[in-house]
């Protein structure tokens, strides 16, 4: 596919980056001239230098022939008429990135259809939704409900009490099956794994099972879980606004915010929340406002670094779940080996949606793993696919990826080697990041 992707700071960046490691067609374009000159030379995509809202600019960069148009400025009022603007020149599909919570009514989503934006992403809300299934399953890193919840992946690091640490796969007997291992997580590296695999105490794995066997997930890998009742949020940004929108009664919530204003405005709003004008680094001011007998920490300022400093900050003072959003890919693994429960990534969230668009996927439900080494996605199966024509373990699969479950008739499934894919089913499918054509090929008619 040829994709445009018009904003070249580091969000349009990293989606560039990654969708050129799929081998598409990608044309970055921006404004930021030596930023370009640079990302040309050490990438592996086009860049152009160019104005989105300008028609003269699109047109030169080959708009009229574009698969897919995706627009990531920091402007919301520049992605909605940049992407007008691509889909009236020829582009077949157009994503918009909006922050402005207005944008995320429905009503204002039918509108900006009828304009020809096909989708809007919308990342602060994203965050806060993958922030909230943290905050009511926090024994897990990472949790998806897939097809209206039928089936859910879940992602849990092992601990050494884990009845599957020290263990190879092939020895975990499961009569009748009700879990699926996917993907372990070691370090950096992402594994697609297969019976001869050891589990290791530290290793995150992503399990795919039915909703009704997730605590099962819990008790094998060992770790805690504790009631959310009292938490305290550092940021009071869109993300934070989005979690208390989320939150309702019942949690006792403090944020901390250095800007006055912005904290004026959050206090008006949300009565229920104590707000303090203090900085995220005042550790006498989060001892006074009672850190020590909060249940969970949620660092959710724009810096990176000082969340991974203000998670720390709230381990030693007995915090026993931490998260923290981190932008910049080479802290996540530094934060991780702090024993941070839970990254939140903006980027990730971003990359996951446009998934979408590539794999052809009718239900919204792609997201990217680890760092983005590794994605799961649910795809229909088609009459005359490769996919529905033996059972899945005469299939040959390639070693990037793995079949994790299935929707049937609206009922959850987990599969086994003589498990038959019929047309019509959702599949759900782990594939390492550069393996998409693969995965297409798996479900071309």
């Amino acid at each position: 596919m040829k994709i445009l992707i018009a904003g070249d700071g580091e969000t349009g960046s990293h989606l560039a980056e990654m969708l050129s490691v799929e081998n598409q067609d990608v044309v970055l374009m921006g404004a930021d001239r030596e930023r370009l000159q640079e990302l040309d030379a050490t990438s592996n995509f086009l860049t152009f230098n160019g104005n989105p809202v300008s028609a003269s600019a699109l047109a030169g960069c080959g708009v009229a022939d574009t698969d897919l148009f995706v627009a990531v400025t920091p402007d919301d009022n520049a992605n909605i008429v940049a992407c007008e603007l691509a889909k009236g020149l020829g582009a077949s599909k157009c994503v918009a990135r909006v922050d402005n919570p207005e944008f995320s009514d429905p009503r204002i989503g039918q509108l900006l259809r009828h304009l020809g934006i096909d989708m809007t992403i919308y990342p602060e809300r994203m965050a806060a939704e993958t922030i909230m299934h943290f905050i009511r399953h926090n024994w897990a890193s990472d949790w998806f409900r897939l097809l209206d919840g039928e089936l859910l992946v879940v992602g849990v690091r092992v601990h050494k009490e884990g009845s599957l640490a020290g263990h190879r796969l092939r020895d975990f007997i499961q009569s009748p099956r009700f879990c699926h291992v996917a993907a372990i997580k070691r370090g950096d590296k992402v594994i697609i794994p297969r019976g001869d695999d050891f589990i290791l105490s530290g290793d995150t794995l992503y399990i795919s099972t039915l909703p009704e066997n997730a605590s099962r997930i819990h008790t094998l890998c060992g770790g805690s879980s504790v009631k959310a009742g009292r938490i305290m949020i550092t940021g009071a940004g869109r993300v934070t606004e989005n979690v208390l929108k989320l939150l309702g009664g019942g949690i006792s919530v403090t944020v901390i915010d250095p800007d006055r204003e912005r904290c004026r405005d959050m206090a008006s709003r949300f009565p229920d929340a104590v707000v303090v004008n203090t900085r995220s680094s005042d550790v006498v001011a989060m001892k006074e406002e009672g850190i020590g007998q909060c249940d969970m920490f949620l660092a959710l300022t724009g810096k990176s670094e000082a969340n991974i400093v203000a998670c720390m900050v709230a381990r030693e003072h007995g915090v026993r779940k931490t998260l923290a959003r981190i932008e910049e890919f080479q802290y996540v693994q530094e934060a991780e080996s702090l024993d941070i429960d839970k990254i939140v990534n903006k980027k990730q969230l971003n990359a996951g949606m446009v998934m979408n668009f590539l794999l052809g996927s009718e239900m919204a439900t792609t997201q990217c793993l680890a760092t983005d080494k590794a994605e799961v996605t649910t795809i229909v199966a088609r009459e005359g696919s490769r996919i529905v024509s033996r059972p899945i373990g005469e299939l040959s699969l390639p070693r990037e990826l793995t079949i994790a479950g299935l929707v049937r008739d609206g009922k959850g499934i987990m599969v086994e080697g003589n498990t038959c894919v019929r047309p019509g089913d959702h599949v759900v499918v782990f594939f390492l990041t550069g393996s998409l054509s693969k995965v297409k090929r798996l479900f071309r008619q």
